[in-house]
């Protein structure tokens, strides 16, 4: 549970609804669907915005656990009637007040963090398999002579000769071809 300044409207009197601040209890942990909805949007920032940074990854990161992660709040409206912690009423409510959606981001963070964010550093060193090696990756000397410059290939049968003013070819009995030129 984290205590955050009251974000309810004033009471009937202008007063501070709740003095020491409402109370935004986060789930114990993400279930299946939270967690890969989590992983889904780190991914999907990056195919949105190819440009995105770490930076922004891990900000809608923190969003996320914030819209599948809030259970419940001490948040009530105008008439006193309790708000529902739905993502409507999360984006309404919390993200209004970044100074506080922050705090309660930091501390959702810490809960869901690991599970979402080490299978895709896992992922990702078995993907990298490690370079380690015993030997020295200093340039070594070889003393073999070094290798003769290959030959240049030859040029291309194929020619750009334009042939629009070619006619009709018949075969020789030569085995060369006559081509008439057309005179325009």
């Amino acid at each position: 549970m984290v205590t955050v300044a009251c974000l309810c409207p004033p009471n009937a009197a202008g007063e501070v609804r709740h003095p020491t601040g409402d109370e935004i209890t986060l789930r114990e942990h993400l279930d299946f669907r939270a967690a890969l909805t989590a992983r889904n949007t780190m991914m999907l920032v990056k195919t949105e915005d190819p440009d995105a940074t770490v930076a922004d990854m891990l900000a809608a990161l923190t969003e996320t656990y914030l819209l599948v992660g809030i259970e419940s709040w001490s948040l009530v409206d105008a008439k006193g009637k309790p708000i529902e912690a739905t993502k409507a009423a999360i984006r309404e409510h919390l993200f209004s007040r970044p100074d506080i959606a922050m705090g309660v981001g930091n501390a959702a963070d810490g809960l869901y963090s690991q599970a979402v964010i080490a299978p895709l550093v896992a992922l990702a060193s078995r993907s990298s398999p490690s370079t380690s090696t015993d030997e020295s990756t200093s340039v070594t000397k070889h003393s073999s002579p070094p290798r003769k410059p290959s030959r240049p290939s030859l040029p291309s049968s194929i020619t750009s000769i334009p042939t629009a003013g070619t006619a009709k070819t018949s075969p020789s009995l030569a085995g060369v071809s006559n081509t008439s030129q057309n005179s325009a």
